[in-house]
């Protein structure tokens, strides 16, 4: 990382208001994980990317991308079943994620957040759709470029879950199984891409700390959303979640 670049030069002025709005955004993408499963950034990134800057908006999701997966791998450790090449996924996410830090410093803001956008669009179909299913041959032969391609997304652009959930679903695991394998994906990419955005020198000390602090919210969002949960069906709210992350993705894809 490197500590000689302010961190006037990444963060814009942003207001009081814009910063509850970040803060709240951090609480329902916790929230959502510990209701529903759904990855954080999902939720955070779309959000922070339309209040400020798609860079900063993966920039600061990028440590509690990786955090709370470590657990969920130690908790559901034996209930992986090899079924395909998890090992070989996760490393192309890692290359992907390269490339897609490149794209991130090389393209316009206003055309990554419109592929968000378009991210976005494709993974709230593809929840509403009635899944396919892969046998073991498609899914050795597909791993491959899944992991580079869901990589190359959630380094541009900051979610890669519109990739990597449609693949995972479609090879029928049990929930365990499914937990475990997405859990050491997002592991190996958030922290390859960490890596990346130290090397570009996008990831400052400081900007570091800042995504370290954003765990606090997204704990506190897990912890209410489990809370809830117990007490809830996840369908209806669900269906309300995927209607704000469509709104979100035709405003990211029409007015940046």
């Amino acid at each position: 990382m490197t500590p000689d670049l302010p961190i006037e030069h990444m963060i814009p002025d942003i207001s009081s208001l814009e910063l509850l709005l970040i803060f709240i955004a951090f609480i329902f993408g916790g929230f959502c994980k510990g209701f529903t499963g759904i990855g954080v950034p999902v939720i955070a990134v779309p959000v922070i990317a339309s209040i400020t800057d798609i860079t900063l908006a993966i920039i600061m999701i990028a440590i509690p991308s990786v955090m709370p997966n470590f657990y969920q791998v130690w908790r559901y450790r034996e209930s992986w079943n090899r079924q395909f090449p998890l090992g070989w996924l996760s490393i192309l996410s890692v290359m992907g994620s390269g490339v897609g830090i490149f794209v991130l410093l090389n393209a316009e803001p206003k055309l990554l957040a419109q592929i968000l956008g378009g991210l976005l669009t494709i993974y709230v179909i593809s929840r509403r759709l009635s899944p396919f299913y892969l046998n073991d041959s498609n899914a050795k032969l597909l791993a491959s470029p899944v992991g580079f391609f869901s990589g190359l997304a959630g380094g541009s652009t900051g979610v890669s879950a519109p990739v990597i959930l449609m693949y995972l679903t479609a090879l029928k695991l049990s929930r365990e199984a499914f937990i475990f394998s997405v859990s050491v994906y997002f592991i190996a990419m958030g922290t390859g891409q960490f890596v990346w955005l130290a090397v570009s020198n996008l990831m400052t000390w400081e900007l570091a700390f800042l995504s370290m602090l954003s765990l606090g919210p997204i704990v506190f969002g897990m912890w209410l959303g489990n809370q809830i949960g117990r007490l809830l069906s996840g369908h209806q709210f669900d269906s309300v979640l995927q209607l704000l992350l469509l709104a979100l993705g035709v405003k990211l894809m029409v007015l940046s």
